[in-house]
């Protein structure tokens, strides 16, 4: 029996459409499928995308996954991770920064530890800038529709993807395509409408707007009692895959 689970997303207060979301378990099956899924070279953004939505329903049909900022999307995702393999935590692997001790250890990510970053946590929050040919402008952060609208436009300018800078860059002007396209902004690029010094006022903005579960978490060193806060980052795969170590 496929059970859902109601969730609050730490952006919801950012959507302009009111909606509940709901979120289910996977089922083996569909375990077997992420892990064949997941290890593939080249996935595209609808392959993952497809599959990831099964998991998620909405009580208004104007909502979609598409529309989820990707922060939210990333806070979806480990619930459902958690839902699914509560009695296994994703494991997570450090060296200690301890020069006298560097031992690799195993640290169990645990979703009570989780630091949740809401809008409310930023001062002076503002979803417009000023950029200095375009003027004042919209901006919000990457939702999980951009990867597609990204995948496709780089495909026609024949963009390397596997470049963290082009993704980046695309990625920047994507957080201002409310009212220019991204084909637009690339050109307002191109010729010098769009600034160096625009870049990094988009950078800067969404630097400072990272909402959802903050990438970080304190570790203690099990051999010489290091405590010490540190970063980790999770691939799609690793929300489906378990460490039995």
């Amino acid at each position: 029996m496929i059970e859902y689970y109601p969730i609050d997303l730490p952006g919801k207060s950012l959507y302009t459409i009111p909606f509940n979301i709901e979120i289910r378990k996977v089922t083996p099956l569909e375990v077997k499928y992420a892990f064949s899924l997941f290890q593939k070279q080249q996935l595209s953004p609808d392959e993952y995308l497809d599959f990831l939505k099964k998991f998620i329903r909405f009580d208004n049909q104007e909502m979609t996954a598409e529309k989820l900022f990707w922060f939210d999307f990333k806070y979806i995702l480990y619930q459902i991770r958690y839902k699914t393999f509560k009695n296994y935590p994703i494991k997570l692997h450090f060296n200690c920064s301890n020069e006298e001790c560097g031992k690799e250890f195993v640290h169990e990510l645990d979703i009570g530890a989780l630091q949740i970053l809401e809008p409310s946590d930023i001062q002076n929050f503002s979803t417009k800038i000023e950029l200095d040919n375009l003027g004042r402008v919209d901006i919000r952060n990457k939702t999980v529709g951009d990867d597609a609208i990204i995948y496709e436009f780089a495909k026609s300018k024949d963009i390397d993807l596997t470049s963290i800078d082009n993704l980046v860059f695309l990625a920047d002007l994507a957080a201002i395509s409310n009212v220019y396209s991204l084909e637009e902004l690339y050109k307002f690029a191109e010729e010098g409408t769009l600034t160096a010094e625009d870049i990094l006022k988009i950078e800067d903005w969404l630097a400072k707007t990272i909402w959802g579960f903050k990438e970080e978490i304190m570790i203690k060193c099990p051999i010489c009692g290091k405590e010490e806060p540190r970063q980790y980052i999770l691939s799609l795969g690793d929300y489906f895959s378990v460490d039995r170590s």
